[in-house]
């Protein structure tokens, strides 16, 4: 199964949309909503008298905090042009600030099964799950197809099939694509070799290169090139992965040279594309995260 080229063109908008500076702003936002919403539980049980008995204590309001700065500055850094934070390494800003988050969704996952508890004089817990559950949704609108996996062998996240059929179906794009770029200096990678580029890479099927080629440094291959799957954002300085082909009966990992699409430059000089204006999101349904209420003590009688 490949993609036509009208999907090719929306999956290279959608693989910028998400990776854009715009996007893990807003996801940020959602982040924020999320640690108020927890800061004004401990609040409200610490004036209660039971911050010794709420399953948000301090403590855990603490961890939160921590992994909301690690988000924020993902986004500083990512405003800078600096596309390292979307790595699995001492750089991967969002990674870390996805512990917390990863954490409670799988929390809140055993606790609507009735596997888990949550104790009954924890304030605010309603604003809690659904600040935690539109942070879940926004984020995984972008970070499932960006952020590196953990496991550096995973096959490449972006897999054309029908699920991704599907996805782009239901995604709200311009009425006019730009065409995706045809570069003329081609840039190759093969599985396992070092990415030179953050940016958007496409697999192709081009003949492993002879050690008689190597010597006698023949021409690089020149398109029109045979597409083996969807593009992917791959990042600079990891290993390229191989790919995953979706066929009627199974899927398959294969081995695959990545040509360079486009080099992620944005941000660089200061500025943010106009063409990220006009993007649009879709989870969770509110077009803009919600901002609970700061907490303040009641008044005494």
């Amino acid at each position: 199964m490949l993609p036509s080229p009208m999907e090719r063109q929306q999956i290279f908008y959608w693989l910028k949309r998400i990776s854009s500076v715009t996007a893990w702003r807003r996801i940020l936002q959602y982040y924020d909503a999320w640690a108020i919403a927890t800061k004004n539980s401990v609040r409200e049980a610490q004036e209660q008298g039971n911050a010794n008995n709420t399953s948000l204590p301090q403590s855990e309001y603490e961890l939160i905090l921590k992994c909301l700065v690690h988000c924020e500055k993902g986004v500083t850094r990512l405003e800078k042009g600096d596309k390292r934070v979307f790595k699995f390494d001492a750089n991967g800003e969002f990674a870390m600030a996805n512990r917390m988050l990863s954490h409670w969704t799988q929390m809140l996952s055993r606790i609507e099964l009735g596997e888990n508890g949550i104790k009954k004089d924890t304030p605010l817990w309603p604003e809690f799950c659904k600040t935690l559950t539109s942070l879940a949704q926004a984020w995984g609108e972008c970070a499932t197809e960006i952020l590196e996996p953990r496991y550096l062998e995973d096959s490449a996240l972006t897999l054309y099939g029908q699920w991704l059929r599907n996805e782009l179906e239901s995604m709200s794009f311009p009425k006019e694509l730009a065409p995706v770029p045809d570069p003329v200096d081609n840039k190759f990678v093969r599985t396992n070799e070092y990415t030179p580029y953050s940016g958007i890479w496409e697999p192709v099927d081009v003949a492993k290169p002879s050690m008689l080629s190597l010597i006698s440094r023949a021409p690089k291959p020149q398109p029109p090139f045979n597409i083996m799957g969807a593009m992917n954002y791959l990042h600079g300085g990891s290993r390229a992965p191989q790919i995953t082909v979706e066929t009627a009966d199974d899927n398959i990992d294969l081995d695959t040279t990545w040509r360079l699409l486009w080099r992620d430059e944005r941000y660089a000089d200061g500025t943010v594309p106009e063409e990220e204006t006009y993007y649009h999101f879709t989870k969770p349904d509110e077009v803009q995260p919600p901002a609970p209420a700061i907490w303040a003590p009641k008044e005494t009688i």
